[in-house]
């Protein structure tokens, strides 16, 4: 009986959604490490709406995932896009959409193939993770998923 009990325990316990909390700079090599698994595990789409992103490990990652055929849209504050070397070669040396939002863009989201996402305080700078107290979310919570795609449907909708 308990053997029963313990293979269907484990059958249903990965259909179950999750969510983890990683507080940085403590969690940084775990949380960055996550995300980049995301990022390299993603078959079909990842939508980023970032501040400031320019930590290499991840634009790296990134830009893998467009070459093998992930379709990455990303909506960027006007002022970093401006400023920032590393976000411009990122989405202008690639086949990566962008947007340059009007209004000050101070999101730190992202969803990966539509079901897991990424977001809290934390930029995607290397500052930001080794640095900074910063909080990092991820789930793949049903209806957090679906609130994060009317999110970005509004960033596209609004453009």
């Amino acid at each position: 009986m308990s053997k029963i009990f313990l293979v269907l325990f484990l059958l249903f316990s990965s259909s179950f959604a999750s969510s983890k909390i990683y507080f940085l700079p403590k969690d940084a090599k775990i949380s960055s490490e996550k995300i980049i698994s995301l990022i390299d595990n993603s078959k079909s789409s990842i939508d980023i709406s970032m501040y400031n992103l320019s930590y290499k490990k991840l634009i790296k990652s990134l830009n893998k995932a467009s070459k093998r055929g992930v379709i990455i849209n990303f909506y960027l504050d006007k002022s970093k896009f401006k400023k920032s070397d590393k976000i411009n070669n990122l989405v202008k040396n690639s086949g990566i959409k962008y947007k340059v939002l009007e209004k000050k863009n101070h999101l730190k989201l992202a969803l990966f193939d539509k079901s897991t996402a990424v977001f809290g305080s934390a930029n995607w700078t290397k500052e930001s993770f080794q640095d900074n107290f910063e909080i990092i979310y991820m789930t793949d919570e049903v209806k957090d998923i679906k609130q994060i795609k009317e999110i970005f449907y509004s960033l596209e909708k609004n453009y």
